[in-house]
């Protein structure tokens, strides 16, 4: 028997399903991209329900996506169970931080504060910066109805990015009317409209593909 041919075989072998599954990955990746970007979100847990995904995609990505999918079909039965798996999972610290995030702000927008607050407990621990303090001031405003923050972000205002400029307008508004001042709750409403308004499309969150 000639171990050196079979070595060199089994090498062969081992490099060309390596090319195999990612030439498939970025297939059905950019397959993913154009259905989500066309808002076809039933398309995607389609593509996503087939057995090739299955096999070349670790667990956590194949629920990232569909994950994507569910929460723009609005179903939250679905989505708060593949959060529950996903949180369940074996990640890389990176993995973690990025379904901590996103896991807070959907029990934030589904008002299940007592969710956001353990999740937020873990965030205190992950996140830090920016990221830390971005998710204390969405609690405190969603959950504790607190107004502390409207100089703070009246201020960042003056020098937002059009991309930033809607949420801080957002949740001004719903500072004001914490406050009880309904007529600037709603003129700073009315400003999210017409920041909604100038942009020729809603922009569509992306899918991501982190490798487990």
């Amino acid at each position: 028997m000639d171990w050196q041919l079979i070595g060199i075989i089994l090498v062969v072998v081992c490099v060309v399903s390596l090319v195999y599954t990612e030439v498939q990955k970025r297939l059905v990746f950019s397959r993913y991209e154009a259905l989500f970007a066309r808002g076809d979100f039933e398309g995607c847990l389609r593509l996503l329900d087939r057995a090739v995904v299955r096999l070349i995609y670790p667990r956590y990505n194949q629920l990232y996506m569909r994950l994507n999918a569910q929460m723009c079909l609005e179903d939250e039965e679905e989505s708060r169970r593949i959060i529950d798996e996903m949180l369940s999972l074996k990640t890389t610290d990176e993995q973690r931080l990025v379904l901590l995030l996103r896991a807070f702000n959907f029990f934030v927008e589904q008002e299940d504060y007592a969710r956001a607050k353990e999740l937020l407990e873990e965030l205190r621990e992950r996140a830090e910066g920016e990221q830390l303090a971005e998710c204390e001031r969405t609690y405190a405003i969603f959950a504790e109805k607190s107004s502390a923050y409207i100089k703070e972000m009246e201020a960042e205002l003056r020098t937002a990015k059009a991309t930033e400029r809607a949420t801080l307008l957002y949740l001004l508004s719903v500072q004001y009317e914490n406050r009880g001042d309904q007529r600037r709750a709603n003129e700073y409403l009315e400003q999210v409209q017409s920041e909604f308004s100038e942009i020729p499309g809603m922009p569509v969150a992306a899918a991501s593909e982190t490798e487990s």
